[in-house]
């Protein structure tokens, strides 16, 4: 939990920022909204019903700074991160994510292995 708090503090450094969070209702994304709390920013759940559109109007009327999206629905979330001009970061399996920045897990285990380093 510590490592991927501080890997959701290196995507977005300010405090109380919001991240967004696409991801289905899993015990792992209660993990990650726990980090993201622990973080000092604020959590905008994001539906996996909502369409691309209103997912764009969500990110700019919420401020978020960040999406957070299981790779599951990564089509659906890179294009509204993309449409609202905001980075985004998948959660989950790893894969290649097109339109993605990375993957959070990843980042957080960089940190770890630096951190031991």
């Amino acid at each position: 939990m510590r490592a991927l708090a501080a890997a959701v503090r290196k995507i977005s450094p300010g405090r109380s920022d919001r991240i967004a969070l696409l991801c289905p209702g899993t015990m792992r994304s209660h993990h990650i909204r726990h980090a993201i709390l622990a973080a000092g920013a604020e959590a905008v759940q994001v539906s996996p019903l909502m369409s691309v559109d209103e997912i764009m109007r969500l990110l700019l009327d919420s401020g978020a700074v960040v999406m957070l999206c299981h790779r599951d629905m990564i089509t659906l979330g890179s294009q509204a991160a993309r449409m609202a001009g905001i980075r985004l970061f998948t959660i989950g399996p790893p894969s290649s994510a097109p339109g993605s920045d990375g993957r959070l897990e990843d980042l957080a285990e960089a940190l770890v292995a630096t951190a031991k380093g």
